[in-house]
């Protein structure tokens, strides 16, 4: 039965409540006032006359709103790569009426209109990672915050079908256009940017942060750090990327392309409208080097060195097409 201890404190009266049955775990839980700790002694004595020790009360008493502001607040998700996107994530998810939906009423119909709402301006894939951060944050408070409840509902909710992977590669004269669109951009290192990229499948964010001291001049060879996987990796250089390199200017900071991610995307996407070529993303070019590194009779494994990809079956179903006429002039 359920057992009420008066505490006085020096500022305070509080009131402890223990429930003790036999064959089960002593519960305890302290109270500001009496009422509260006789109903919450009484709760648990249903609970355990039910076969449940497990108490709910923390759950019923939060928002989903509130887990994610508290996520934020601690700083859970700055260790990984993409924080500000989980901010980002945070944010929209606070505007939607998900995020007034009490944590231990929380269900998966809640997530599931949740999803109707969002693919109405996103794709699934979108809708895929949310559910996914979702999940990250329900878990952390489970077993970081001892917030209790049934189950995650995040679990139940069915994800949705990837779409097919890009295949987009640069076709017929599509690359001396663009190369001559950069050309005559008023960004000086747009051509040299495009190329380089070609020539190494050098993500985006690697090629924003390359600076001279990751290049060894002498071997012809680069380190990229802080990669996308976390691992650091050494990327051999073809005589044209070694050239590109040699022919920037070198800065006092280091920088190889001293440009922002937003100014690159504004100019080249002018320099598309320029070559008149559509529907080509600049990690297009991520596939069309990958490709044309196979095409030259690479092996998987050399590949999937220089891409940096942790698993071959990513590097084959999304980054590489290779071109059929090629492949027939090897026949022979």
């Amino acid at each position: 039965m359920a057992t009420i201890f008066r505490r006085k404190l020096k500022t305070k009266t509080t009131y402890v409540v223990q429930v003790r049955r036999k064959g089960f775990k002593t519960l305890v839980k302290t109270f500001n006032t009496k009422p509260d700790a006789i109903k919450w002694g009484r709760s648990m004595e249903n609970n355990l006359d039910k076969g449940l020790t497990t108490d709910f009360t923390e759950a019923s008493r939060v928002m989903l709103k509130d887990l994610l502001k508290r996520y934020l607040k601690e700083h859970k998700h700055r260790h990984k790569k993409g924080w500000r996107m989980e901010e980002y994530r945070v944010g929209y998810i606070l505007q939607d009426p998900l995020a007034e939906v009490n944590l231990l009423a929380l269900s998966t119909k809640d997530i599931a209109e949740f999803r109707d709402r969002r693919l109405e301006t996103v794709c699934g894939t979108t809708f895929n990672k949310d559910l996914s951060f979702l999940k990250v944050v329900i878990d952390v408070a489970i077993h970081d915050w001892g917030i209790s409840i049934p189950f995650n509902p995040c679990i139940n909710v069915r994800r949705l079908r990837q779409p097919r992977p890009r295949s987009r590669r640069l076709e017929g004269d599509e690359q001396k256009r663009l190369i001559e669109a950069c050309a005559i951009s008023d960004n000086k290192y747009l051509k040299s940017m495009v190329q380089f990229s070609i020539e190494t499948a050098i993500r985006q964010g690697e090629l924003l942060k390359l600076s001279a001291k990751q290049i060894n001049w002498s071997d012809r060879v680069m380190t990229l750090t802080d990669t996308k996987n976390s691992e650091d990796r050494v990327v051999p250089l073809s005589e044209k990327a070694h050239l590109i390199l040699r022919s920037q200017i070198m800065r006092i900071d280091g920088k190889i392309f001293p440009i922002t991610k937003d100014s690159l995307k504004f100019w080249f996407k002018q320099a598309k409208r320029r070559a008149k070529i559509k529907d080509f993303r600049w990690h297009d070019l991520r596939r069309e080097a990958c490709s044309r590194l196979f095409e030259h009779g690479l092996s998987l494994v050399e590949v999937q060195s220089i891409s940096g990809h942790r698993d071959p079956r990513v590097l084959l179903n999304t980054y590489t097409k290779l071109d059929p006429k090629k492949i027939v002039k090897k026949l022979g």
